[in-house]
């Protein structure tokens, strides 16, 4: 389609196409978009996302959780003290709270929640059990009343030790903390911009990874939002697979990319004295860093991508998936 726009906003455009994103406004990043782009398609958008969010929440003194495999429970179990330090380390991919991640640009949360056998809470894991999950929703709905124009995606990605009587409770938790703001599930995205929903005072996006979706309007289920997972410790194998699902995703729903390597059993057992932030890290940001620069956004393009320890390098991460935006920006306005 093509569009005409006045001086002043050939100005606005270029003011920012020019402005560095520094770490101050990558709190108000959506707000702050050129019209242009909040009249795009939010799957045609480039989103920063931050890999198990929550897992800043994790202790070491906490159980381990019920996504791990039974000989690691019974470790867990019987050989604490020296288990849980281990699993403590390379199961922690956020450092950054909730609210930290928020004004460091995220705007996708990967939640993974279970229960516990003897309360009726539940709960945030990966590896070991963080925080029960109320506060820490709350702090979100919290910080979305100080942004208004600021959309979220969260993304219930795994569901351990659930029935469906505690899908029910969650679903509760989820419509009493977040009413009024959650967008209801749509057959086209065609018109989903950030524009159209703020303009409804829609500022969430739920995906919810489980059959229960279906019985609930404002849970969106996963076919509208896949989420390939690389599951691999080499780079070159993560590049190649990043390169070949987002050249064969489709035009017509969203997109998740995670820029990010997994460790295995036989890695952990090779760098016990290691973790996560120190050996995979580095060398997956860099790496990654460099496959975002050359990705676009829009159809075909990059939309939501994922990583862990998303500060690193002063949020380096947002900034650089934030930019990739003024490509499809330069091409709509013809600059």
């Amino acid at each position: 389609m093509e569009r005409k726009y006045g001086s002043e906003q050939q100005y606005c455009t270029e003011t920012y196409l020019n402005k560095n994103i520094s770490k101050d406004n990558l709190e108000f990043w959506m707000t702050q978009l050129p019209e242009p782009l909040k009249d795009t398609p939010i799957i045609y958008l480039a989103i920063p996302g931050s890999h198990n969010t929550m897992t800043y929440t994790i202790d070491q003194r906490n159980d381990v959780g019920p996504d791990e495999p039974a000989y690691i429970r019974a470790l867990g179990r019987y050989c604490s003290i020296l288990s849980k330090p281990i699993i403590f380390k390379w199961s922690i991919t956020q450092k950054d709270n909730i609210k930290e991640q928020l004004n460091g640009g995220i705007r996708y949360l990967d939640l993974r929640v279970a229960t516990k056998t003897r309360d009726n809470n539940i709960y945030f894991l990966h590896g070991l059990y963080g925080s029960e999950v109320i506060k820490p929703l709350k702090e979100i709905v919290s910080w979305l009343n100080d942004h208004t124009n600021e959309i979220i995606i969260i993304d219930f990605q795994h569901f351990y030790r659930f029935t469906e009587v505690d899908h029910g409770r969650l679903i509760a938790i989820i419509n009493d903390i977040f009413h009024g703001k959650l967008c209801p599930t749509l057959a086209y995205f065609n018109h989903v911009s950030l524009n159209w929903l703020t303009s409804r005072k829609y500022q969430v996006i739920v995906i919810y990874r489980n059959v229960c979706a279906m019985n609930h309007s404002y849970l969106w289920p996963s076919v509208f939002w896949p989420t390939p997972w690389p599951n691999t410790v080499r780079v070159d194998q993560l590049v190649n697979f990043l390169n070949d699902k987002l050249k064969n995703r489709s035009t017509n729903i969203g997109f998740i990319s995670q820029c990010l390597l997994t460790p295995n059993i036989s890695y952990v057992i090779k760098h016990l004295c290691g973790d996560l932030h120190s050996t995979l890290t580095p060398k997956c940001q860099k790496a990654t860093i460099l496959w975002i620069n050359l990705q676009k956004s829009g159809p075909k393009g990059v939309n939501i991508v994922i990583t862990d320890f998303i500060s690193e390098q002063n949020y380096l991460f947002s900034k650089t998936v934030i930019q990739t935006n003024l490509k499809l920006l330069r091409n709509s306005c013809n600059l």
